[in-house]
């Protein structure tokens, strides 16, 4: 699977793109001609899968070819970047990563405020776990080791994840440190599993594997109820945030993609999500599709924008 740069996309557009303007005829007959769509991670990841799902459904749907270009670098915000560089002729999209994306140093030449807001594709709620044999069962559990020393957690980096852990114990007056270099869920689990760290937070649908296979025990639920009992969550802690951070995946365009462009885009994805053979992929690689239309999208953005500033000191 290649990874393309700036330039090797735009030799791949440049002759389909003809002119940077787009009248309002143009936009009337849109699409007539094929569409990227950028990943902002590598390839084999839940972004990865979504973007190529999705590809395929909405190429069917539009009549044009979708194709799906991994662009990582950044913790995601470089194929952001590279998206908002180009003219909104609606040849460029991307899958985004919000909270994510909130989380970067801000960079000059990205403002995803304005962003041109599509849908929303999937929602992803957190979980909390230990290590399968850990000593430690629930939160008071975590308060009482934290009395003695900081909860060691693992992670990639700023991701949602991060995000979710700093919020969760700030908000429960937990001391904590975070051990970088760890790739993905597994590597993570199998560090809690070992006892190198002492928690690990992605979603629930992937720890709820990992847990099958005997690595880690879930305890905490990122959701106002969980959606199992016996595991604490966002509404018996009495934290109202904590059930407010998930991992959205939506769809964006660069800035000032016209309304019916958007509206098309939009339309298309939405009908794409309720697709038999969508609901079969996402029960398959264990995500939750939760389909919201541009204004909803652009909603979600600024109330996850929000909570972010509001937690942006213990970040």
């Amino acid at each position: 699977m290649s990874i393309l740069n700036r330039r090797a996309i735009l030799k791949m557009t440049g002759a389909l793109a003809g002119s940077s303007m787009i009248s309002n005829s143009l936009a009337a007959s849109y699409p007539t001609q094929p569409i990227i769509m950028f990943i902002p991670y590598g390839p084999g990841g839940t972004y990865d899968a979504y973007a190529r799902e999705f590809s395929k459904l909405i190429s069917n749907e539009l009549g044009v070819n979708v194709a799906p270009v991994n662009m990582p670098g950044g913790g995601g915000a470089e194929a952001i970047f590279e998206l908002a560089q180009y003219p909104p002729t609606g040849d460029h999209i991307s899958i985004i990563n919000v909270p994510g994306i909130l989380l970067e140093k801000p960079r000059p030449g990205l403002d995803v405020e304005k962003l041109t807001w599509i849908a929303n594709l999937g929602r992803d709620y957190a979980a909390l776990a230990v290590g399968a044999n850990a000593s430690v069962h629930n939160i008071d559990d975590l308060k009482r080791l934290s009395a003695k020393r900081p909860i060691a957690f693992a992670t990639a980096g700023r991701d949602s994840g991060y995000f979710a852990s700093k919020v969760f114990c700030a908000s429960l007056d937990i001391k904590s440190r975070f051990i970088t270099g760890y790739q993905g869920s597994v590597s993570s689990a199998v560090a809690a599993a070992r006892g190198d760290v002492d928690a690990v937070v992605y979603s629930y649908t992937t720890l709820q594997k990992l847990q099958s296979s005997g690595l880690v025990r879930i305890i905490f639920s990122f959701q106002h109820k969980a959606p199992v009992a016996g595991i604490e969550d966002a509404g018996t802690v009495n934290k109202p945030d904590l059930g407010k951070i998930s991992e959205w995946r939506p769809i964006v365009g660069p800035p000032g993609l016209s309304d019916e462009m958007t509206s098309i885009l939009s339309n298309s994805f939405m009908k794409a999500v309720k697709l038999p053979e969508a609901v079969a992929w996402a029960g398959k690689v264990g995500t939750t599709l939760y389909p919201l239309d541009g204004k909803q999208t652009r909603a979600m953005f600024e109330d996850q924008a929000a909570l972010v500033k509001k937690w942006q000191d213990i970040l």
